[in-house]
């Protein structure tokens, strides 16, 4: 497709989604990766346990591991003379489509899994941080594919980068680093409080500032 200085943001989605088989291929897997771990934990759960809260972080969790690489592998195709300003924009504005949409189908997984396996009457307790945080929680790893893609000269560096970066980043400062340092500094310590939440507002703070990272 077209990715010069008229690009829309409809477009750009659409090109994360279909551009390349690869790329839909990754879509379907992050879903599928969500409802099955959903699905796996919920089954080894009693049901007591069993709640739309207490899936929602390891399915979402094990989806960031995928989101950023569609994003990755778009962006990295407007290092070329030719990007513009306006396409990179698009790019980032459908990424984010993209971001909410897949952090979306792995909540309703979590729903399909608890409801299909047996409900208890709290299985929707804290049903409104856990619907939020669903909705934001990819928005941090897909944006960290954007950048990746747009800086690193390899889409496959890219790639990598977005799973390597972050969980060095993490471990480093949780082993050296000052207390509470990755809360403020990366993307697995923001998602750690969106999902399942509810987030104070030094929650939203650090979600925030690791967003702006």
């Amino acid at each position: 497709m077209a990715r010069g200085p008229g690009v829309g943001v409809a477009a750009a989605l659409k090109d994360l989604l279909l551009g390349s088989d690869v790329r839909l291929a990754l879509a379907i897997s992050t879903v599928l990766v969500a409802a099955a771990a959903a699905f796996i934990l919920a089954a080894v759960l009693n049901p007591p346990d069993r709640t739309v809260a207490a899936l929602i972080p390891l399915a979402q969790l094990l989806m960031t591991l995928l989101t950023p690489f569609s994003a990755a592998l778009a962006t990295s195709e407007l290092r070329t003379p030719k990007a513009q300003q306006p396409a990179v924009r698009a790019y980032w504005a459908g990424a984010a489509i993209y971001a909410v949409a897949i952090g979306t189908l792995g909540l309703l997984a979590c729903v399909l899994a608890v409801t299909a396996l047996g409900a208890a009457p709290e299985s929707w307790l804290g049903g409104p941080s856990v619907v939020v945080g669903s909705l934001l929680v990819q928005l941090i790893p897909v944006g960290v594919g954007c950048a990746a893609g747009l800086l690193l000269p390899r889409a496959w560096l890219a790639c990598l980068t977005t799973v390597v970066v972050p969980l060095g980043v993490t471990l480093l400062l949780g082993t050296l680093g000052p207390r509470g340092a990755a809360d403020w500094l990366t993307p697995l310590g923001a998602a750690g409080h969106l999902v399942p939440g509810p987030m104070s507002i030094l929650n939203w703070a650090q979600w925030i500032v690791v967003a702006a990272l």
